[in-house]
């Protein structure tokens, strides 16, 4: 049966412009009266002046007195000025902590059912850092009571929380004030965002570098009005059939959006990632894919001339240095009629929508009856999410709106969604049908989530794997019993933090619960407080006690009772965030509490999604050490866990083995034919303990003992079968195992280990032995590819790579860097590597600088031949602290290194430690010259070198000379 549901939609671009392509149109809306970087006056605005709609905090005196004023200076009609008091009255109320708050709509005779919650981020470095999202709740909005307003203002920058105040506030009232409020709220709604643009480039709160984003929804009857500036989103749920679909009321305004890309770019914004900001990739070339592909490096909007203000987001209110460059304050707006199809609605920033998408989000919803269960479950998934995949998590803030009895259906025509996509002049166009709201989505892609590590939680992985800082679970004060840990379980079964953990986490957490004794009277925790732990009643029984302001003053009321009959457990959220309690549990008997820490939470979530003690353990196999802690990470994910018997065969002769196993648990004993360790893929068939292997010879086989942390059978992941083996289990053991299939699936076919390579392990690297067929090094001016052969790649970059090759009919070895010819071209660097080449040439005989023998071609490559053995970087050597000497030797070699080029007038601009290498006498070698420049002035301009090693004139953008290699 065809879906009948019509819905009507407007849908509004205002881009006040009369052409998309035309900079003098735009130029209006992009460049401000005054352009200048204002100063802070921290005298005049604090944040305790202004009023936050929480349910903690209000300072309805502060916001009358401002309201007041205005009114003073507007003098407007006395029933639009009752609205706009009003406002201070409702940001003084907070929803009851055991529900939600419904409203009715009288003239389409239904209800609104809403809840929300705002979760300050966690921040490592910054643990007390303000919550920069900022929400409001109006209902009624104004003197209508049809009238409805709910809205979520993100703030940025070192004063993002007070403008997501301050445009939280002043949006409210211009709204209201406005003379076409009742008439038209379309143009009332974009008239409101640039008229508090406006005032917040006034106010002596400095907006030069913060702003906010906002995202709002006008409930009027049985309509909606979204209006959207910035990368927060509204999403509403619409009945299809049997399912529940996600429609998307806002398009997140972002460089990854093919339109806002072009409309800043007219602006005169770079559009550039970090990387290609710092040099690491080129700046001419669109590095960026989707955003659901987005690694936590976004392309980001630079000014022509400097590396400033790097805003991810396309459009804001505020940022007056960034609406230079066309971020703008003009929202986007649309208009939904209700139908009995829409169940619900969601606001929430990005800080929710940066790992889940508007359908899974809109799914979470589904399942919870009350909107408060529900913004919890969404808050409680994006916190773990940031977890997984970053090393902090944003401000997290969602409302959810119920619609309740909503009859009946709104009538209109068909349009063809096609033309409502992109106007592209200021108008409204109309459309109808369901999917009209899809459409104007103009791409799903915009509406992804993320779904890869950040390269910050990839570093944090990396150094813990080198310093080895996994976080320990605390050793159990109380041996819990099998009743107390079933009834543990059980009040966490259905619990919204708990419902995603895995069955080794659940584990940990059952051990880090440690055990409260409590006596009648006992204060657990206490109102106004900060509580750092979650509860879980184990025996007895106990009160939850609010101070409430009454017409006889703060008079304290019990609000719940909590016993373990009832599985009845609190503090939930503490284990995300410090917040003053709403309330006291007291304990009315003597009874048992089972308390988990935050801090042990937090390292169940983190540990287990860096899956340290795995990736260690996956790392320590020889034919996956080159893989990086990306597909490390992915491959670990990948394991799966199988347990033996004492005595049991793994494996025998006839079955084989078909996966990687990796011992987690007890001892593995394996036999096999001694003619196996001529593979060179079979290195894990060799003794733990290399003392004992004489012992373990029994005629042609030979048997080793495999221990825990150990592992076996890795050429599986090749594809290659061993015949002759048999593995017993030797005690209880529990082996991770990872299967060809599965590998390969997630990173790719493993290369084999080539002959060639082990080659080039076993070539001498003593410096002073001859060769039998040492050959004239003059014979190898004129060399060809053919007369190469590549051993192996030590060093790379974005098209080139460093390596050894061997001198067809000798035994001489010498480094090859060669160019691939279709990445140069595909980059755009044909004069980047003709000029490095004419540099290294021109510093040939140079203090650290191998003599370059030739430069030759083939079809694939070019390549230039370096008269040297080189062995690694740098960096491959730093994994542990160099000794004094050593240290002395390296950085002198880079001081002399660096005079001499400075003599010759070359800037280098490549001192890091994975760009300079070293040969086999241990000498420093210079032979990465992409960053170097022959300086024909005092200073040069371009921004390039490694990330971690730019200096601070380089950064600034605004010219450095020789000086900036030091």
């Amino acid at each position: 049966m065809k879906h009948l549901t019509i819905s009507k939609t407007i849908i509004v671009s205002r881009f006040l412009m009369g052409c998309v392509y035309s900079r003098a149109c735009i130029g209006e809306i992009c460049v401000p009266k005054d352009g200048r970087v204002k100063e802070p006056q921290r005298g005049r605005t604090n944040a305790a002046e202004i009023a936050v709609f929480s349910s903690t905090s209000s300072n309805e005196g502060e916001e009358t007195r401002d309201q007041i004023h205005s009114q003073l200076s507007l003098n407007l009609p006395g029933d639009r000025e009752l609205g706009i008091t009003r406002l201070s009255r409702v940001s003084s109320q907070f929803l009851p902590a055991d529900g939600s708050r419904a409203v009715k709509v009288p003239s389409g005779n239904y209800e609104l059912k809403y809840s929300y919650l705002s979760q300050r981020g966690y921040y490592p470095d910054a643990l007390d850092k303000a919550n920069q999202d900022s929400f409001c709740i109006h209902t009624p909005f104004g003197t209508n009571p049809d009238d409805h307003f709910f809205g979520v203002f993100d703030g940025h920058g070192e004063f993002g929380a007070e403008c997501s105040q301050f445009v939280k506030r002043k949006l409210c009232e211009n709204l209201l004030r406005s003379n076409k409020f009742h008439v038209d709220a379309i143009e009332a709604c974009h008239a409101a965002y640039l008229t508090t643009n406006t005032q917040l480039h006034a106010d002596s709160l400095d907006d030069s570098m913060s702003g906010t984003t906002a995202i709002t929804v006008l409930v009027r009857g049985r309509k909606i009005y979204v209006a959207n500036s910035g990368d927060s989103r509204a999403v509403i749920a619409e009945k299809r059939g049997k399912e529940i679909v996600a429609v998307d009321l806002s398009i997140d305004q972002t460089p990854f959006r093919v339109d806002e890309l072009e409309r800043v770019k007219l602006c005169g914004a770079r559009v550039l990632t970090l990387d290609q900001i710092e040099g690491l990739k080129n700046p001419d070339v669109q590095c960026w894919g989707t955003e659901e592909g987005d690694d936590g490096d976004p392309p980001r909007l630079w000014v022509p001339n400097g590396m400033y203000p790097g805003t991810a987001f396309t459009r804001s209110i505020g940022d007056s240095i960034a609406e230079t460059i066309g971020v703008v304050a003009n929202p986007e707006i649309v208009m939904l009629e209700l139908t009995e199809d829409h169940p619900f609605f969601v606001l929430a920033s990005d800080g929710v929508f940066e790992f889940l998408s508007s359908q899974t989000v809109v799914d979470m919803v589904a399942k919870h009856n009350d909107p408060r269960d529900a913004c919890a479950a969404i808050v409680a998934e994006s916190y773990r999410l940031w977890l997984q995949y970053e090393t902090r998590t944003d401000d997290i803030t969602v409302i959810v709106v119920h619609i309740n009895g909503l009859a009946g259906q709104a009538g209109g025509e068909s349009a063809n969604p096609a033309s409502i996509l992109r106007p592209p002049v200021p108008q409204v166009s109309e459309a109808t049908g369901s999917e009209s709201p899809l459409a104007f989505s103009l791409s799903s892609r915009n509406q992804q989530a993320r779904h890869d590590l950040s390269r910050a939680r990839l570093r944090a992985i990396e150094s813990s794997l080198e310093k080895g800082q996994i976080w320990v679970p605390p050793p159990p004060a109380h041996r819990k019993t099998w009743e107390e840990e079933a009834h543990i379980e059980r009040a966490l079964h259905d619990h919204f933090l708990f419902r995603k953990l895995t069955d080794s986490q659940r584990h940990v957490l059952l051990d880090c619960m440690q055990r409260i004794e409590v006596q009648p009277g006992d204060t657990v925790v206490k109102q106004g407080g900060e509580g750092d732990c979650f509860y879980v009643v184990g025996s007895g029984e106990f009160e939850v006690l609010a101070t409430q302001e009454d017409k006889n003053g703060a008079v304290p009321r019990v609000l719940q009772r909590y016993t373990a009959d009832k599985l009845s457990s609190f503090g939930e959220l503490a284990l995300m965030y410090n917040k003053p309690l709403q309330a006291s549990v007291l304990a009315v008997t003597s009874g048992t509490l089972w308390a988990l820490k935050r801090e042990d939470f937090r390292g169940i979530l983190m540990s287990e999604f860096s899956n340290l003690s795995s990736l260690k353990l996956l790392r320590s196999v020889n034919l996956l050490s080159r893989l990086t802690i990306l597909q490390l990470s992915h491959v670990a994910d990948s394991l799966f866990e199988v347990s033996f018997s004492n005595g049991q065969t793994i494996f025998n002769k006839n079955e084989g083995l078909s996966a990687l196993h990796i011992i987690q648990k007890g001892q593995v004993r394996i036999t096999f034919d001694r003619d196996l360790l001529s593979s060179p893929n079979v290195c894990s068939l060799k003794s733990d303990n290399p003392n004992e292997d004489d012992d373990q010879q029994t005629g042609k086989d030979l048997s080793v003992e495999k221990t825990e942390g150990s592992y076996f059978g890795e050429w599986t992941l090749l594809g290659e079968q061993m015949g002759s083996l048999t593995a017993v289990a030797v005690g209880d053991v529990m082996c991770a195992v990872l299967t060809k299939e599965k590998f390969d699936s997630v990173v790719g076919p493993l290369t084999k280990l080539s002959q060639d390579d082990q080659k080039i392990r076993d070539y001498p690297l003593d410096a002073t032995k001859d060769s039998s067929k040492e050959i004239d090094i003059s014979s190898l001016a004129k060399v060809s590819f053919t007369q190469l052969e590549w051993r192996t790649s030590l060093y790379s970059t974005d098209c080139s790579e460093i390596g050894l090759v061997l001198v067809r009919d000798s035994e001489k070895i010498l480094s090859l860097k060669r160019f691939s010819k279709q990445k140069v071209k595909k980059l755009g660097k044909e004069a980047q590597v003709l000029k490095e080449k004419d540099l290294m040439k021109s510093m040939s005989s140079a203090v650290c600088m191998p003599e370059i023998l030739c430069t030759c071609a083939d079809q694939m490559h070019a390549g230039i031949l370096l008269n040297t053995y080189l062995v690694c970087p740098l960096a491959s050597i730093l994994h542990t602290p160099l000794d004094e000497q050593s240290a002395r030797f390296c950085a002198a070699s880079v001081v002399t290194a660096l005079e001499d080029l400075h003599e010759n007038g070359v800037l280098y601009r490549g001192v890091s430690p994975d760009v300079l290498m070293l040969n086999k006498t241990g000498h420093l070698q210079l032979v990465d010259f992409r960053f170097g420049k022959k300086l024909s002035s005092e200073r040069t301009f371009t921004i390039c070198g490694m990330a971690d090693s730019l200096a601070p004139e380089v950064i600034q953008g605004k010219g450095h000379g020789l000086p900036a290699d030091w």
